[in-house]
């Protein structure tokens, strides 16, 4: 049975047996993978300290034909507002339950692996429900998913003044070709200008900038419409985050 070393980010785990857990990493080598950890939830368990939601480890795993196995681990990087905040923990669950959504298991995510790494660094320092939601959105350029956010996704027409939004149909649609589509949202120049903005920005070096409510409310309502769409259910973490109000 092979073993290797690796980076990882602890994304999510859920419990399995009586003392052991499935943990969902993300690794720069490997991205997605998920791993079983024997005997973890065992009070003097050498593991047990070291896997924890949002932890960066130095990780060992022996490969399984369905599943590896975490054999050791030891902390590289923790971000201490993430674990003491409830509204920074909510928020950045939500990122993580995200990023395991979209992202394909088993293949090499150098790219994604850096830009979480920021993104979970500035979340403990900013307002982390802005954070989130450029997350969200930034996210769905990651997985080549990205939106039309201002060229109609139909005609390719620029568009400006006030349109539409549709996720099925590809993002931006003008008023002529959202005739027809019930399911076109009402997609506003303020909120479209904003969401240009935030889709280029580098969490690694992030301005200071101001966020208008109209902005980030309908950010927010298209983002979570098109994660429905995409996904064809709502995340665990939007349902909690509204429980928080």
């Amino acid at each position: 049975m092979a073993q290797y070393k690796t980076e990882a980010f602890v994304l999510g785990s859920r419990n399995w047996g009586e003392a052991d857990k499935i943990i969902q990493l993300f690794s720069r080598e490997k991205g997605k993978l998920r791993a079983s950890a024997f005997g973890c939830r065992r009070p003097k368990s050498p593991l047990a300290g070291a896997l924890q939601m949002f932890q960066v480890l130095d990780v060992t795993l022996n490969e399984g034909e369905r599943v590896d196995t975490v054999r050791q681990a030891a902390v590289r990087k923790r971000f201490p507002m993430l674990s003491s905040d409830l509204n920074a923990m909510a928020y950045g669950a939500f990122i993580a339950e995200l990023t395991l959504e979209m992202m394909p298991e088993g293949e090499p995510q150098e790219q994604v692996y850096d830009w979480l790494m920021s993104v979970f660094d500035v979340c403990g320092e900013r307002n982390p429900r802005v954070v989130a939601l450029i997350a969200g959105w930034q996210m769905l350029e990651l997985s080549g998913v990205g939106p039309a956010y201002d060229t109609c996704a139909h005609c390719g027409t620029h568009i400006d003044g006030n349109a539409f939004f549709d996720a099925v149909e590809g993002g931006a649609l003008c008023p002529h070709c959202a005739e027809g589509i019930p399911t076109a949202k009402v997609y506003p120049d303020a909120v479209r200008d904003f969401l240009k903005m935030i889709s280029k920005l580098d969490f690694a070096s992030l301005p200071s900038f101001h966020v208008k409510k109209e902005e980030l409310l309908g950010a927010e309502e298209l983002l979570l419409y098109t994660l429905d769409e995409l996904l064809g259910k709502r995340l665990k973490s939007v349902t909690f985050l509204s429980q928080l109000g």
